[in-house]
């Protein structure tokens, strides 16, 4: 029997739903060997060339590993790949600008219930060194927002709720939204450095709805092109 490419594609997914299902109901942990092929094989009730097909996908995931010694076990996931292969299905999407600062809006609101009243002082002092993200152009006399320098800001934010999902996830959107950044206006340069120190002061006095407003407000600027 030949198999379509769909047919394929979808014998494979299945595949790597039983295998993930395995390793659920049998709490496996990073660390912790798989059967072999052939007994996933029996238990999967496919051939050996799907169960394989199967663990590739897994692994390219960054899910498992093979080593020579140990066969195929259960690894940490590699957030690294997954983000690319999310990033590459974003791009093909083409998404728009509006649903990436959507995404950004509910991940970076939601992130400070994480962050607020749990910051040390030093990390309030790493905070207070990227607050500032204007920048002067001395040839033109001018201040310009520096948008690195605003990013670096609000990714040590998400850095400090110490979720490597959220993280990776914003780091992510990060690219994406950069590419659709509209261009800074330069009478405006100022605003996202103050918004800045008022969404630290707020999270200095623990006051989490002040937080979200401002950060609410903050990205809310991109959508009216106030930056």
């Amino acid at each position: 029997m030949v198999f379509s490419s769909s047919a394929k594609n979808s014998k494979t997914s299945l595949v790597v739903d039983s295998i993930l299902s395995y390793i659920i109901t049998n709490h496996l942990r990073c660390g912790d060997k798989l059967p072999s092929e052939l007994e996933l094989s029996r238990r999967v009730g496919v051939s050996r060339v799907s169960v394989r097909e199967g663990l590739r996908g897994l692994k390219f995931l960054g899910l498992l590993k093979s080593t020579t010694s140990r066969g195929t076990e259960l690894c940490e996931m590699d957030f690294g790949i997954l983000t690319r292969c999310l990033g590459f299905q974003i791009a093909v999407d083409d998404v728009s600008f509006q649903q990436l600062l959507e995404a950004r809006l509910a991940m970076e609101t939601s992130a400070l219930e994480l962050i607020c009243g749990k910051l040390t002082k030093k990390q309030f002092g790493e905070l207070e060194k990227l607050v500032d993200c204007t920048r002067r152009d001395d040839s033109a006399d001018e201040t310009t927002r520096d948008f690195q320098s605003d990013q670096s800001f609000h990714r040590a934010l998400l850095k400090v709720s110490g979720n490597q999902v959220l993280i990776s996830f914003a780091s992510l959107l990060a690219i994406f939204f950069s590419k659709n950044f509209p261009k800074p206006a330069a009478e405006k340069s100022v605003v996202a450095s103050a918004e800045h120190r008022m969404l630290l002061e707020a999270l200095r006095n623990s006051n989490l709805d002040l937080a979200r407003g401002i950060m609410k407000q903050h990205l809310d600027r991109y959508r009216r092109k106030e930056y």
